[in-house]
């Protein structure tokens, strides 16, 4: 027994590791969106519910002894064919590139791993009469391998490993688990006939309540990681947090005496209230406040850290509730148990779907995250509803008024909310919103000010008045270090190279006889930036826009050879990290003159990417250069913070900014930090929280 729970922690620890491997590895492919992560949940639900399906049909159709010999065989397989190559990009669009690239690359070792629980189950039940609930320990071994897997993936494996170290030691690990899984099976190579089934009634009504209660938790989860990568970064460390707290909350009810639910009521809801109000009075103190005095601005870095740990905390309650009700209704027949694996896994697929496709379709026009939670709770109030139905449908039929009168107050709250909804968004001067594939975008009026958001980070701004159409606001203003980098270096500069559109303000200096190449990873961004800001049509440069990634159209660009290179992909909270790598820097260096220079747009609220950046400077040879302007209370739309770094082969273009501007050498800013490239990048030491 010891040996079968060792094989079923091994095969989910494989899974998940993978999982977050394929992952990370085609993050770059996708632009380091934050939806790769989603859609990379979605295809791996997709698999283990066919998994499931597969192992159920092919053990009725061989029968027990022959599928457990093939499967044995074909556990063998992945040992061939992994890693496979990442496939050439097709016209199709991300989602469906995404999901065909999983499925070359992962799709057949998964496929076996996320079948071993249930077929080393179908040992266990063949030696223990009537199977009994004594199985379900294997589910419990599964999901805690699957929390070993989200633990030492970002913490050791990602920062102590390349991406090519990692395939290796995965396909050593692989091969371990083939060889324990093939000693643990009956003798003979397959399951001993199993004993007649006696039937559990399972209805329509019960199955449909574990589909939603599976769904609800999975929806959550979603949710929680669209909010932290959005706002933070497209990385391993903030994939596996929401998941490790869903599927803690699978640990916590499914183990042998299992968490009792009313410590939770009683110890955690309080918590949240609390914290709830303190979250309000801290939002509170800082619309108030005119926004630049330190303690509000450190009121404004708790409140964003803060609702990522209520979401968090919020996901680990429904977690609680849901899989607690489904572990309370888990069947013990062997057949029934079966159907309650299928529900189990359809509804997570359910779940994902919902949140990956559903929701950003109908809400492509509604540029709001929140749309993710309220469709996780509708999901979370539909399975409550299945599962007390008997016993709402007996307090209906005792108090008929009771019921009205609730319907009635839901029915005016909802009315209320949605007219506050609509009112937030008439004060918050919001004229335009969509979300896609690669974030959610809203441009708003505000003071005479256009700005637009991605998520909740500013992407440029222009004043509505058009005698100062032409001046460049935000990060970009006639204050900040890109001015005086134009100023001190750009009078020779003919050819300008852009990474990241925004709203297009950096095309404000343009001058006669050059030109300006934007390089814009998503089509949306570029039809805002025409449709929404003039500083496009405006400039006084020739300025095109090249959409697609970055990376792959410079690389394209074989004639290309910029003055100077400008990359303003970094201040969102999905970090592109593709384009930070030394593989990335010496495209970039090839793309430049000789005496070129490489800008980089490094404002981020989160993350301090200087160290990095200057222990790849030393790395490249490059010279370099840092200025950030930091808040105080001058602050206004034409004196707005920022951080910028400059490179050069040219000591002497650095050199000018240190004596002439005040910037500061980059050597200044290395802390042993270690550069990025292709096979290692880890957030962990660029943290600055």
């Amino acid at each position: 027994m010891k040996r079968q729970r060792a094989v079923v922690f091994i095969a989910s620890f494989l899974a998940f590791s993978l999982e977050l491997w394929s992952a990370k590895l085609l993050l770059p492919r996708f632009g380091g969106s934050a939806y790769v992560w989603t859609t990379c949940v979605i295809f791996f639900q997709t698999v283990l519910l066919a998994a499931t399906l597969a192992a159920q049909a092919a053990a009725g159709w061989l029968g027990e002894r022959r599928w457990s010999r093939a499967f044995l065989a074909l556990s063998l397989a992945p040992l061939a064919v992994f890693p496979a190559a990442v496939p050439a990009p097709t016209s199709t669009g991300p989602l469906l590139d995404l999901l065909r690239a999983l499925l070359v690359m992962v799709g057949a070792p998964f496929f076996i791993l996320s079948t071993t629980t249930i077929v080393v189950q179908g040992w266990r039940m063949a030696r223990e009469p009537g199977g009994g609930r004594g199985a379900y320990d294997l589910f419990g071994a599964s999901n805690v391998g699957a929390l070993a897997a989200l633990a030492g993936y970002p913490l050791l494996i990602e920062p102590g490993l390349t991406l090519n170290a990692q395939s290796r030691l995965w396909t050593a690990l692989y091969a371990s688990y083939a060889v324990l899984l093939w000693t643990c099976a009956p003798r003979g190579g397959g399951a001993a006939a199993a004993a007649p089934e006696t039937g559990e009634s399972v209805c329509a009504r019960r199955r449909a309540a574990w589909l939603l209660l599976a769904a609800a938790p999975c929806a959550a989860m979603l949710a929680t990681t669209n909010l932290l990568t959005f706002d933070f970064a497209a990385v391993p460390l903030l994939w596996t947090a929401p998941l490790a707290v869903y599927l803690a909350t699978f640990i916590l009810n499914f183990r042998r005496g299992a968490f009792d639910a009313r410590r939770l009521n009683s110890a955690l809801l309080p918590i949240l209230g609390v914290w709830t109000l303190g979250c309000a009075a801290a939002a509170a103190l800082a619309v108030l406040d005119a926004g630049q005095s330190t303690p509000v601005r450190t009121l404004r870095r708790l409140i964003d850290v803060g609702k990522f740990g209520y979401v968090t905390a919020a996901l680990f309650v429904v977690g609680m509730i849901a899989h607690r009700s489904l572990a309370a209704d888990r069947p013990a027949t062997p057949r029934a148990m079966r159907g309650f694996y299928v529900a189990i896994s359809a509804g997570g697929l359910l779940g994902s779907l919902v949140i990956g496709v559903l929701v950003p379709v109908l809400g492509r026009d509604v540029g709001v995250l929140g749309l993710d939670w309220l469709a996780a709770g509708a999901l979370a109030a539909a399975a409550l509803l299945l599962r007390d139905w008997d016993g709402l449908a007996g307090f209906a039929r005792r108090r008929p008024r009771a019921v009205s009168a609730s319907a009635a107050a839901a029915i005016v709250a909802a009315a209320l909310l949605l007219a506050a909804r609509r009112a937030a968004v008439a004060e918050s001067g919001v004229v335009f919103s969509l979300r896609n594939f690669y974030g959610v975008y809203a441009v708003a009026d505000r003071g005479g000010v256009r700005e637009f958001f991605h998520g909740n980070t500013d992407h440029g701004s222009q004043s509505l008045d058009p005698a100062r159409a032409r001046t460049p606001l935000s990060y970009y203003n006639v204050h900040s270090p890109l001015a005086e980098a134009f100023a001190e270096l750009g009078g020779g500069w003919r050819s300008i190279g852009v990474v990241g559109l925004g709203a297009g303000a950096i095309a404000a200096y343009g001058r006669p006889g050059q030109s300006f190449d934007y390089y814009e990873l998503d089509p949306d961004v570029a039809m805002i930036a025409r449709r929404w800001f003039t500083y496009l049509e405006n400039s006084r440069a020739r300025v095109r826009v090249i959409v697609g990634d970055a990376r792959l159209r410079l690389a394209d660009a074989r004639g290309a050879s910029y003055d100077v290179l400008i990359l303003d992909a970094f201040n969102s909270g999905a970090v592109p990290v593709h384009l930070l790598t030394e593989e990335a820097l010496r495209l970039y260096l090839r793309r430049i003159t000789p005496d070129g220079v490489i800008l980089l747009h490094v404002s981020n609220r989160y993350l301090d990417l200087r160290p990095m950046l200057a222990a790849s400077a030393a790395e490249l040879g490059l010279h370099g250069a840092s200025k950030r302007l930091v808040q105080n209370g001058r602050m206004s739309e034409d004196r707005v913070p920022s951080c910028w770094i400059a490179l050069s082969l040219d000591a002497a273009k650095t050199d000018a900014l240190i004596r002439a501007r005040g910037w500061r050498p980059l050597e200044e800013s290395a802390r042993g930090a270690r550069p990025w490239t292709d096979q290692y990048a880890s957030l962990l030491p660029v943290l600055a929280l």
